[in-house]
């Protein structure tokens, strides 16, 4: 294009030196020179129109080239920062959460097809009505109880009568024992279970549950776990003070939440310290769990809502609702580890050790109790069972003096 311009910018400087030759009359010599300054001067024109068209275009390319590399800029800035964010998050923790997943799956999915199995080889062998019978047998209780699972805990009801309780409740007489509950494997101390026991004048030293689930109108029952709590929370507050916090299970039972007064009562000692009542689990059976009716839900969720945790003990299936109980402030559940490692298809449709795991996705501890062997530790072990209470692991024993509740002073403030 440029030579284009130049070759016709000759032609015309040498048309004009023409025409002033032949119509001005100039000499060759002068024609001559006006041609050569005419290209000249056009030839300076021409080559700074173009140089200026160079600069323009130049500055057009470079400001577009500073805008992409700030558009580049931009884009690692960005990748930079979900380089960051992905490096940031905890790949493991997911992992494990979904092969736990898969794990769960695969083992739902093979008892599945073992039982369609069974059930096939059933038919085939015309044996299916004595198989109905047998399985009507094992989920006799599941029925009573509206669930699935098998282990029924035989309650004999209490054998204290009433008037022992409460003289033994006037007189201070009740006496407070403690039993670790320990975590696996390395048996370190997750808390230690109250356990009142009560000696009548025959010399015999009675469990909790000889005495504690009376269903009474004399509120005895409401005033002995109300004490209990109070005791309970002084230990926890002594053990704070030592520098050796731990947490305390607590029994209670329905003679308690159905005593709107006394409920309260504690409702508003456990708000007024949070520190303490963070450390208190209040233990029902999951019967009495099951069996609460709206006002008493109400009166739990008002002890959980001071800061108070619940245990479920006496579990007889491990086929619950935890997210529902989770959300109800259940913390703990305790399950009869010979029952559980004896009959586990009783408690579960998971694999054994998968079932720990499940449960703890929803915030609950799974302890198994009545742990009497090392047999049943190394069990529990092979199993991922977290925690662990029972004769073997320690016997009860009584408070400690240092800890111990000044049961006079606390005797007169629940009156």
């Amino acid at each position: 294009m440029r030579a284009i311009v130049l070759f016709f910018l000759a032609v015309a400087c040498l048309s004009i030196g023409i025409t002033t030759y032949f119509a001005l009359g100039f000499t060759v010599i002068e024609s001559f020179l006006v041609t050569i300054v005419a290209l000249l001067a056009s030839f300076v024109f021409i080559e700074a129109l173009f140089r200026r068209r160079t600069e323009t275009y130049l500055v057009n390319q470079t400001e577009s080239i500073a805008r992409q590399l700030s558009n580049v800029a931009k884009t690692s800035e960005m990748l930079s920062d979900q380089v960051s964010f992905l490096s940031g998050l905890n790949m493991k923790d997911r992992t494990d959460n979904l092969e736990a997943d898969v794990s769960v799956l695969g083992t739902v999915v093979r008892q599945l097809a073992e039982a369609v199995a069974e059930m096939e080889e059933a038919q085939a062998a015309g044996v299916t009505g004595s198989n109905k019978n047998s399985a009507d047998d094992r989920y006799k209780g599941d029925e009573d109880s509206g669930r699935g699972g098998g282990f029924e805990f035989v309650d004999n009801g209490p054998v204290v009568p009433i008037e022992a309780v409460q003289h033994a409740l006037a007189n201070n007489e009740i006496e407070q024992f403690l039993q670790p509950i320990v975590s696996l494997p390395q048996r370190r101390t997750l808390g230690y279970e109250l356990m009142p026991k009560l000696r009548t004048d025959d010399g015999v030293l009675h469990e909790a549950e000889d005495f504690l689930h009376y269903e009474d109108n004399t509120g005895t029952i409401a005033e002995l776990e109300q004490l209990l709590i109070r005791q309970a929370a002084n230990i926890v507050h002594r053990a704070n003070i030592t520098g050796d916090p731990t947490n305390l299970f607590v029994p209670i039972s329905l003679a308690l939440l159905r005593d709107k007064e006394n409920c309260s009562t504690m409702a508003g000692l456990l708000a007024s310290n949070r520190a303490v009542s963070a450390s208190l689990m209040l233990t029902l059976s999951e019967a009495t769990f099951d069996s609460l009716n709206a006002s008493d839900k109400k009166s739990l969720a008002e002890l959980v809502r001071a800061g108070a945790g619940i245990c479920l003990d006496n579990v007889r299936s491990l086929r619950l609702t935890f997210q529902a109980m989770s959300e109800r402030g259940v913390k703990f559940v305790k399950a009869d580890a010979q029952a559980f490692i004896n009959n586990p298809l009783d408690f579960t449709d998971f694999h054994r050790a998968d079932l720990a795991d499940y449960v703890e996705r929803f915030g609950i501890g799974l302890i198994m109790d009545n742990v009497t062997s090392e047999d049943h530790v190394l069990e529990l072990l092979d199993d991922k069972i977290p925690y662990a209470q029972g004769k073997h692991i320690a016997q009860p024993s009584p408070v400690r003096p240092d800890l111990a509740s000044e049961k006079s002073s606390k005797r007169s403030a629940t009156r």
